[in-house]
């Protein structure tokens, strides 16, 4: 693959070699250039080949720079390509439930590892090539953070109506074989992969070992822009506060095996169960507080502080 470099810029090595706007990248060291992931990867090295392409005909140049120095090119987007798109139906899936009328952007669903390993989005492994695990793996792309959902292939496959749902949850055994470190989410629905289901997934997760870093549970989101989607309940007082049992049961076996919790629900549950949230103790090191988990208790924190 090749890709077409927007700018160059002045007195950067790129610039120096001769690299114009309007040339197209084709390979690194030998290696080609897919997206930005690559183009940071092959360009690490203080020497290193670059062909591309200009007018038809194919140039190459060493190029020497700094050990962090960038070669100074910039393309078209920041990924080099275009954001991947989900390929599932998630019957929770929250932007199905989006308001009509709003930005564009608003209902577009991603589903990219790249944008896990650059930003921290989570991706549900379906949407991953063979070539990918392999990158993520030979690049040690580290952490990635996958909507797990339930560990049962068939629900999963339910859950998600993707019938590679299941299956690519191997990839999950992969990563941690290879020491990649790996957050993990639950999107629990009521009747559907809590209760016994929930067991079985913590179970299964807990399996991978320590490279496995977390695992949130947090509670579908329900709008009333639902019409011809799948009927959703909510959870009550008393489904919520099943969930945090389990939840706190699992978590002090992790702490036993593992030093650590591993295992948190969302704030939400708490607040649906009316019981009080934990301490900061509890949450450690807050390792899922952009997922809700332990967010109301930090800011409590915080705010106790400044007094």
């Amino acid at each position: 693959m090749s890709v077409l470099i927007k700018d160059v810029i002045k007195f950067s090595p790129a610039d120096k070699k001769g690299i114009k706007a309007g040339d197209i990248l084709t390979k690194i060291s030998g290696h080609e250039i897919t997206d930005f992931l690559d183009y940071q990867f092959y360009t690490k090295d203080s020497k290193i080949s670059v062909v591309f392409e200009r007018d038809g005909k194919t140039k190459a140049v060493w190029i020497k720079k700094g050990e962090d120095e960038d070669l100074g090119l910039g393309f078209e987007t920041y990924l080099m390509d275009k954001e991947r798109h989900c390929k599932n139906k998630c019957i929770f899936c929250f932007i199905d439930q989006n308001p009509k009328g709003l930005h564009e952007s608003i209902y577009f669903q991603d589903d990219d590892s790249r944008l896990s390993f650059l930003f921290g989005n989570y991706i549900t492994l379906t949407n991953l090539t063979e070539r990918d695990v392999e990158k993520i793996i030979e690049m040690h792309i580290s952490p990635v953070n996958v909507s797990v959902h339930t560990m049962n292939k068939e629900l999963r496959v339910k859950m998600m109506k993707n019938k590679n749902a299941g299956e690519s949850l191997s990839v999950l055994y992969r990563l941690a074989e290879n020491g990649i470190a790996i957050n993990t989410q639950l999107v629990l629905c009521p009747g559907i992969n809590d209760g016994s289901e929930l067991r079985y997934s913590l179970e299964k997760l807990g399996e991978l070992g320590e490279n496995l870093q977390s695992i949130a549970c947090v509670p579908v989101g329900v709008t009333k822009h639902r019409e011809g989607l799948f009927d959703m309940p909510e959870y009550t007082r008393e489904t919520a506060a099943e969930v945090i049992d389990i939840i706190d049961e699992f978590g002090e076996k992790f702490k036993e095996k593992y030093g650590t919790r591993l295992v948190y629900a969302a704030d939400e549950f708490y607040l649906k169960s009316g019981r009080a949230l934990p301490d900061g103790e509890y949450y450690e090191t807050y390792c899922q507080i952009e997922n809700g988990v332990g967010m109301w208790t930090s800011l409590k924190e915080e705010f106790l502080e400044e007094f």
